[in-house]
């Protein structure tokens, strides 16, 4: 495990979250797919009511520079201060080159460093757990954006992944600076259970069978599969992230305000709300309007909270998540 607890303190400022203009009902899905599915259908295995996705034309970076804009300009954030940009993201615009590079020109950004992290539904989380040692060790701000496109990916024959995907993303500033500051981070943990390292996956399109020599369509799409083991890791390995941070800060779930886990799907919060002993009214739900945003859902959720929700100065906020590779990510915030 990766574990970090600054000795210096370091702040966020943020969330904020976008989100696609074009909203996709259940029945839209179905009507996309062809299939007389009921939308109720979809609802009630899922909680999605519905899902924002991106038009054709719209790629990663577009996704990506709509969230960093919202946070740049509302909060009117000192570039010349930015050192680095973690793009956090599953569906960059292209195999090569990353997508990091290719949106600085639009944010007004020159010469910082950048990095694509490629750490699924724990994207989010994992950027700012990053964001804070290169905060800590460099002194200069970090810009975290977590952006997700799920819709290009899915197969109209496949309802499970086509029934929970939308695409959206979120933004953040990791600083030693106190100005303006939403949040203090108090600590953070990574893991990964590589038994789970396959069970989410696009077959098709990297090194192991690239696309030319792919002969079978469905590997080109987001494919789900062992789903009842998927949703009992799922629960594990994010409950168990929670529970290990937690245990390290010698504090319980009781201590803690708020809980925004990553919106998987509505039955599988609830089974970490159960497993943790959570009061199910201090988990942020946002999973029946966006669905599911992979990396990107955290800070869509918390943005949420910030923006939505009677979140008070001095509260405890835990972010948990899991997805894709078995990578998991933890974070205790502090509400300023």
């Amino acid at each position: 495990m990766s574990f970090l607890r600054p000795l210096e303190p370091v702040y966020l400022r943020g969330p904020r979250s976008w989100l696609p203009e074009r909203v996709v009902t259940n029945q839209d899905v179905l009507d996309w797919m062809g299939t007389r599915a009921r939308p109720s259908w979809i609802t009630h295995r899922t909680g999605v009511e519905e899902r924002r996705w991106v038009e054709d034309g719209q790629a990663c970076s577009d996704v990506a520079v709509a969230a960093a804009l919202r946070l740049l300009e509302d909060a009117r954030i000192d570039r010349e201060r930015i050192g680095q940009v973690l793009l956090a993201t599953v569906s960059g615009d292209f195999p090569t080159p990353p997508t990091s590079p290719l949106i600085l020109p639009r944010l007004g950004l020159d010469r910082v460093g950048v990095v694509d992290l490629s750490a699924a539904c724990a994207g989010f989380t994992s950027a700012v757990h990053l964001a804070v040692a290169l905060a800590s060790s460099t002194g200069s701000d970090q810009l975290v954006i977590a952006a997700d496109i799920r819709s290009k990916f899915l197969n109209r024959e496949d309802l499970a992944t086509s029934a929970l995907f939308g695409d959206g993303g979120a933004s953040c500033l990791v600083s030693r600076q106190p100005e303006g500051a939403d949040f203090q981070l108090v600590a953070s943990e990574l893991a990964a259970d590589a038994s789970m390292a396959d069970i989410i996956a696009i077959r098709a399109g990297g090194s192991r069978l690239p696309h030319h020599r792919n002969d079978d369509p469905s590997k080109v799409f987001l494919k789900m599969e062992h789903g009842a083991t998927l949703f009992m890791k799922g629960v594990d390995n994010m409950s168990s992230g929670a529970d290990s941070l937690l245990r390290r800060l010698e504090l319980t779930v009781a201590d803690v305000d708020w809980i925004v886990p990553h919106q998987a799907n509505l039955h599988l919060m609830r089974a970490i709300t159960e497993k943790l002993g959570a009061d199910p009214a201090r988990v942020v739900e946002t999973v029946r309007f966006t669905g599911n945003t992979s990396g990107a859902s955290v800070g869509i959720a918390l943005a949420h909270l910030k923006e939505q929700l009677p979140l008070k100065p001095g509260q405890r906020v835990l972010l948990v998540s899991a997805g894709a590779g078995g990578a998991s990510a933890c974070a205790l915030l502090h509400s300023l």
